[in-house]
């Protein structure tokens, strides 16, 4: 077993500095999102609820099982990309920096040159959302963090929406939005009009947006903790923004409670970054057989995670990672606002 790992980190390493420079060269960018679920390190912050996730909790959460989780989540992006990294990687449920520095640093990702956007969020468990980008394949021209207040409970706290403005070599300039909407936590129709109120918010951005340029080219991605057909992400899609949804139906889903998949992973894109015959860019949800086990409770698959309850399983996450692949040229976009 270690012998076959250590291969894969040879073979990984080779792929990583062999293919840096390959979507550039033709023109795409692959943007790829993922709830890696508590990606803690071992050290007790005393600002936020990470007691689970420390050596002398019930989960006995040590060094060898958090570099494990790196690795996991190394392996991962790296065979979704194609055995090349992601160019641009967007991740919920980071506890802090140290966390991405460590996941660059002490993994062959070192070798792809991607640098970090964080920032700490107010989330009382600390949990973060963040980006990693290849400068030597997308510039990162503007970055902010859209904070969350809610009128009607100003205690509440949630995670930042991450807003980037990014172009590419050949490619024209688009706007970013990463997300990870409050949980169903307590019940999804109860914690519902905080979801609807996030969406509120990411929709007067887009529609800001569109009104200096309908032909804004927009990524909005992440955990919604919703499905397409629920109210918050209908008043997104109904707005003039008019995304698109890019999802693979041949698979269930991207997370799975009591025995039912869901779709809370989701990529949407504006038309504008259709591809020129109307049809949508490659996109989908990345469910290697790794990434899954059998569910013997409710029947089928389940998401690998790290823990069961408070037994630990060496996983992976309780989501799947969903990408997309958009190329659009700078020139047909030029001639598109002409």
């Amino acid at each position: 077993m270690r012998t076959a790992f250590v291969l894969f980190l040879l073979l990984s390493c080779a792929f990583l500095s062999t293919h840096a420079q390959s979507r550039s060269e033709e023109n795409s960018v692959q943007v790829l999102f993922w709830n890696v679920e508590n990606l803690f390190d071992v050290e007790d912050d005393s600002l936020t609820n990470d007691d689970e996730y420390v050596p002398y909790s019930m989960r006995a959460w040590n060094y060898s099982r958090y570099e494990q989780k790196l690795f996991s989540i190394y392996k991962t992006l790296v065979a979704a990309g194609g055995w090349q990294p992601p160019d641009l990687i967007a991740l919920a449920e980071v506890e802090n920096r140290k966390v991405l520095e460590d996941l660059l640093e002490k993994t062959p990702l070192l070798r792809a040159g991607y640098q970090i956007i964080h920032q700490d969020s107010e989330d009382r468990r600390g949990i973060d959302l963040a980006v990693l980008y290849r400068p030597s394949v997308i510039q990162v021209t503007d970055t902010s963090f859209v904070s969350i207040r809610f009128p009607e409970n100003p205690h509440s706290r949630t995670r930042d929406i991450i807003h980037l403005k990014a172009e590419s070599v050949g490619l024209a300039a688009f706007h970013l939005f990463v997300n990870h909407w409050p949980s169903r936590y307590g019940g999804g129709r109860s914690s519902e009009n905080k979801r609807v109120y996030v969406a509120g918010v990411l929709k007067n951005i887009l529609d800001e947006l569109y009104v200096q340029d309908s032909l804004v080219n927009c990524v909005v991605l992440g955990d919604f903790n919703d499905v397409p057909e629920d109210v918050s992400l209908q008043l997104l899609a109904s707005s003039r923004v008019n995304l698109a949804l890019v999802t693979n139906h041949s698979f269930q889903g991207t997370h799975k409670h009591q025995g039912v998949w869901s779709h809370f992973d989701q990529v949407w894109i504006s038309t504008s970054l259709m591809k020129a015959d109307g049809t949508l860019p490659r996109g989908a949800i990345f469910h290697p057989e790794w990434l899954l086990k059998t569910d013997k409770t409710y029947g089928g698959l389940k998401p690998r995670r790290t823990y069961e309850g408070f037994n630990y399983q060496g996983g992976f996450s309780d989501h799947l990672p969903v990408y997309i692949e958009i190329s659009i040229d700078a020139q047909l976009a030029k001639e598109r606002n002409n």
